[in-house]
């Protein structure tokens, strides 16, 4: 009987992976566009727009494209794989309703306001 040790072929590294090249960003081209949106915003702000919703839409469409930069290229989410767009489909979903359940409150909260503020009268002279 042969009582040598088998011979064993050399495993590779666990756990070791290729470096990912990184990805060139000019971050000062991005920092710039952010301080040119965040003025643009103040300039919308004092805008003399007739409407106010429309003056409110329109900053938080600039806000919007601003957030979008900031995770795009900041949190390199533009960078991953197609499932972070697939998983960021659940907050957005839940944004959404949180939105749309919210919006009976402000939007009659001044009937609410005026009739506890008749029946507190009412109740305490």
């Amino acid at each position: 009987m042969n009582d040598a040790p088998p011979i064993r072929l050399a495993e590779p590294a666990h756990g070791h992976s290729a470096p990912e090249p990184h990805h060139a960003i000019n971050y000062f081209a991005v920092f710039i566009t952010l301080v040119i949106l965040t003025f643009v915003t103040v300039v919308v702000a004092f805008a003399n727009l007739k409407s106010e919703t429309a003056k409110i839409l329109l900053a938080l469409t600039i806000a919007s494209v601003k957030a979008s930069a900031v995770i795009l290229y900041f949190m390199h989410v533009k960078f991953e794989g197609k499932l972070i767009y697939l998983i960021l489909i659940v907050p957005i979903t839940f944004s959404i309703m949180l939105i749309f359940a919210l919006l009976p409150d402000i939007t009659f909260a001044p009937i609410f306001h005026e009739f506890s503020t008749r029946a507190w009268r009412l109740v305490h002279g």
